[in-house]
């Protein structure tokens, strides 16, 4: 290794792979379950990053402006229970790694880098979809929603790592696609890359200073 990093972090949807059709499809089946309207997938897109909780309740809300209906509590409850089914059922149908993924991920194990996920995604989605697409073995560590007690944008899981490997934070590298995973890293004093093709609330990635913009999964072997 030529850098200082020892570990490498990633966050999952909109870096690692493109969720965003199985997201969609899974959030508009759960919207439909209870008769309400459906949202495009580029409305869809706007409500991811900060986990399963707060998608839900983006939809929802933006369903109850369509409608006029105001859920009870146990109907919210319903919604995101029929999310959680439908999402299992459609983890990988559409979704798909994006380009260069796999084989950057092989080349940095390869050269003796450690590699974790950390994502606000519900923790029992986490290790199908690395599966799923074959990648698993690549992470020493796979942090969802649920893992601990504070999710991005908070560093907790970022010192979590330090703690766990015996890293400083100035070992970490982190890489994601939204302002959740900036503002994590650089609270944790992490340096961070930021990608531009991900899902950021349709605004420019390079808006949230991160160290490095990238456009291409790949340009990662230029750092490191």
């Amino acid at each position: 290794m030529k850098t200082q990093f020892k570990l490498i972090g990633f966050d999952l949807d909109g870096t690692l792979v493109n969720s965003l059709p199985d997201l969609a499809l899974s959030v508009n089946s759960a919207l439909a379950d209870l008769g309400l309207p459906q949202a495009s997938e580029e409305l869809v897109l706007t409500w991811i990053g900060n986990g399963a909780p707060v998608l839900i309740a983006r939809a929802l809300d933006w369903a109850k402006v369509q409608t006029g209906r105001e859920l009870s509590e146990a109907k919210i409850e319903q919604v995101k229970e029929r999310f959680h089914f439908h999402y299992a059922e459609n983890l990988c149908n559409i979704s798909r790694l994006y380009p260069n993924v796999k084989e950057t991920l092989q080349y940095l194990k390869e050269q003796g880098y450690l590699l974790a996920v950390v994502t606000n995604k519900p923790t029992r989605h986490v290790l199908p979809v690395l599966e799923a697409f074959g990648i698993e073995s690549f992470f020493s560590e796979m942090l969802g929603g649920q893992s601990l007690p504070a999710i991005k944008p908070h560093p907790g899981p970022l010192y979590y790592l330090c703690g766990k490997f015996g890293l400083e934070p100035r070992q970490i590298l982190f890489v994601g696609d939204s302002k959740n995973d900036i503002l994590a890293a650089h609270s944790a004093g992490c340096a961070v890359v930021g990608l531009t093709y991900g899902y950021n609330y349709n605004i420019p990635i390079a808006e949230s200073n991160p160290d490095w913009v990238f456009e291409d999964f790949a340009q990662l072997k230029n750092i490191l």
